[in-house]
C-alpha cells in the first residue's frame, strides 16, 4: 500500500504506518506494533496518542494493559471533514491578513513545475466565468518540449471548464505547435503575428506573470496595477495587427 496518499491526507509517516499495521493486526499492545512497524518506541506511544486524538485510533483496557485498535477507515473522512471546518473558520482570518498586506507584496517567483501550477492556479481563483485575460505564447523552441504543452493543455482544459475566456498572441512559425495545444478547447481565441511579440507572459487582473523554462521552469509574478495596464495596452495594440 502506498502510504504517501495517507500523506497527502494529514497523517505524518509513523502515523500512516501505525494507522495501516493496526488495521492489519487488530488491537495490539504496542510491544507488537513496535515490531510490526520498525519503529522507535518512544515514536510508537508518541504517534499513538496523535492518533487517539484525532480520532483515528482508539483502546481498550485489559487489566492494566493497553490493546490499541484502528478505527474503521470511514474516520479518515470525519477527520477530513474536521480539517476542513477548522480551515472555514481560519480562512476569514487569513484571507483579512492578505487584504491588509496586499500593497506590501508586489513581486513573487515560483520554481518547478508545481510552482508553475500554483502561478496559474490563481489565475482560476482570481478570475470568474466570463472574465477574459491576455497572453503572449512562451518561446517557440519551448512548445517543442512535451512537458511543456502538457502543462498548459491540462491547465487550459481547467480554465475551459470554468468558462474563463483567454486571448493568445503567438507567432505564425509556432501555428501548428499552437493549434495542438488549444484543439477543441472553448473559450479561447489566438491571433498570430510575424513580428516579434514578447514571449511567455500573461495579464490577468493587476497581476503579470513572466514565464522561463530554461532549467528549472520559473514563474514570476508582478502585483501592479500599472505594470497590468501598461502590458495590457501594449497587448491590446498587437491584437488589433494580428490574424487568426
Amino acid at each position: 500500500m502506498d502510504l504517501r496518499v495517507l500523506g497527502e491526507l494529514g497523517l505524518s509517516t509513523a502515523e500512516a504506518k501505525i494507522y495501516v499495521a493496526l488495521l492489519e493486526t487488530g488491537p495490539s499492545k504496542t510491544g507488537k506494533i513496535i515490531d510490526r512497524t520498525q519503529l522507535q518506541s518512544s515514536t510508537v506511544y508518541h504517534v499513538l496518542g496523535s492518533l487517539v486524538e484525532k480520532g483515528l485510533v482508539s483502546y481498550i483496557l485489559q487489566g492494566k494493559i493497553k490493546f490499541y485498535q484502528s478505527e474503521s477507515p470511514d474516520s479518515l473522512k470525519l477527520f477530513l471533514e474536521e480539517k476542513r471546518r477548522k480551515l472555514n473558520e481560519l480562512l476569514p482570518e487569513l484571507k483579512e491578513k492578505e487584504k491588509n498586506s496586499r500593497d506590501k507584496q508586489n513581486a513573487k517567483v515560483y520554481d518547478g513545475l508545481n510552482g508553475l501550477k500554483t502561478a496559474f492556479n490563481d489565475i482560476l481563483t482570481s478570475l470568474d466565468a466570463g472574465d477574459e485575460y491576455y497572453f503572449f505564447q512562451v518561446p517557440k523552441e519551448n512548445l517543442f518540449n512535451e512537458q511543456v504543452t502538457l502543462f498548459f493543455r491540462n491547465y487550459h482544459l481547467k480554465r475551459s471548464e470554468k468558462k474563463i475566456k483567454v486571448r493568445g498572441l503567438a507567432v505564425h512559425s509556432a501555428k501548428k505547435k499552437v493549434k495542438e495545444i488549444f484543439k477543441d478547447i472553448p473559450h479561447t481565441n489566438i491571433k498570430y503575428l510575424k513580428e516579434f511579440t514578447p514571449s511567455g507572459v500573461v495579464i490577468y487582473k493587476n497581476k503579470v506573470i513572466t514565464l522561463d523554462w530554461d532549467d528549472v521552469p520559473t514563474a514570476f509574478v508582478i502585483q501592479s496595477d500599472a505594470v497590468a495596464r501598461s502590458y495590457k495596452r501594449f497587448f491590446l495594440q498587437k491584437w488589433k495587427k494580428a490574424t487568426p
